[in-house]
């Protein structure tokens, strides 16, 4: 028994040398790049951080840490860090004076594709704005989409629809008429006119209406639904709420709206030439591929319809059968 004690010594003796001198070696490294401190905050839970802290009214919880801990807030959300900017000052500091050194964006795991995808396709959900495709749809929708001779062209258009829809309600005297669904038919129409140059669902069409509209609300339902790989992005991977899955499936669906129109522009482009008339024409003007295409439409029409201002955008307001009436509160009389 001594004897393989006197054996192993040796090889236990290399083993703690090793671990020594790999500890000191791993110690001063990070002496040297160690970060600076981070701004102060509720001391995180372990494996799931502040989580607990944000309760189910964040913007309170976040009012009520910025009271205790000043205007910068550190947070760990599982394994993410979040710094908080709870003042004005706070907020110019990052948005203004450092905005080139902290801008980014950050990309939902969420979402159908991978970060480097979404860079050769979007422009809003993009994590990098510095490389040459997006400075070319920037420029693209800067210079020939949203132009100001560009958007005073589409007048013509938007006033078209907004009398259509009117037309429409007139010959509906007397019946019930669902208001949220014929809205919804006419923005998404005026989109559609300025995208493609024709209706999508028209104002009969309710079927079509009905699951266009569900499917847009189902896709800010999972762009807004807490996602867990978010928190712990090694569980992205395999999609535990199923959330990514969902959004694929919904874009899928939405894409095969249009697709078609893509083709048939496509093909009638191919013996035809003349300048652009559309969304589409520009997009094809510019060589943008299926994919592109696809995904650019999405974010147009992905602009919640719900929060529209029509007034502005699409140049009608709708006006309520009877104005509201002051009425005097009976206790300052």
């Amino acid at each position: 028994m001594a004897l393989i004690y006197l054996l192993l010594l040796p090889i236990f003796i290399t083993i703690l040398v090793v671990i020594t001198v790999s500890r000191f070696l791993t110690t001063s490294a990070a002496s040297k790049h160690r970060s600076p401190p981070l701004p102060p905050g509720p001391k995180p839970w372990p494996i799931i951080g502040n989580l607990p802290h944000l309760g189910k009214q964040a913007h309170i919880s976040l009012q009520h840490f910025s009271q205790l801990y000043g205007p910068l807030i550190s947070l760990r959300l599982g394994s993410q860090l979040l710094v908080v900017a709870s003042s004005p000052a706070a907020a110019a500091e990052i948005l203004r004076t450092h905005d080139r050194l902290l801008s980014a964006r950050y990309v939902s795991t969420g979402l159908p594709y991978d970060m480097m995808e979404l860079d050769l396709k979007a422009i809003v959900w993009a994590s990098n704005c510095s490389n040459d495709q997006w400075k070319a749809f920037r420029a693209m929708f800067r210079n020939q989409i949203f132009s100001a001779k560009a958007i005073q062209s589409q007048a013509a258009a938007r006033e078209r629809k907004a009398a259509e829809m009117v037309r429409f309600l007139e010959g509906k005297l007397g019946e019930s008429v669902s208001i949220g669904q014929v809205v919804f038919a006419a923005i998404f129409d005026s989109l559609s006119n300025l995208m493609l140059s024709r209706d999508c669902i028209g104002f009969e069409s309710s079927e079509t209406a009905n699951r266009l509209k569900s499917l847009i609300w189902r896709m800010m339902e999972l762009r807004t639904s807490p996602n867990i790989a978010e928190f712990f992005p090694i569980l992205k991977k395999w999609d535990p709420q199923g959330l990514r899955r969902e959004t694929f499936r919904c874009c899928n669906e939405l894409y095969s709206v249009w697709q078609p129109y893509v083709e048939e522009r496509r093909e009638r482009r191919r013996g035809e030439r003349y300048g652009a008339q559309d969304f589409l024409d520009i997009f094809l003007e510019n060589g943008l591929d299926d994919d592109q295409i696809d995904w650019l439409s999405l974010e147009l029409f992905m602009a919640d319809p719900a929060e529209l201002d029509m007034s502005e955008k699409f140049g009608f307001t709708l006006q309520k059968e009877q104005p509201l009436l002051l009425v005097p509160n009976r206790c300052s009389l």
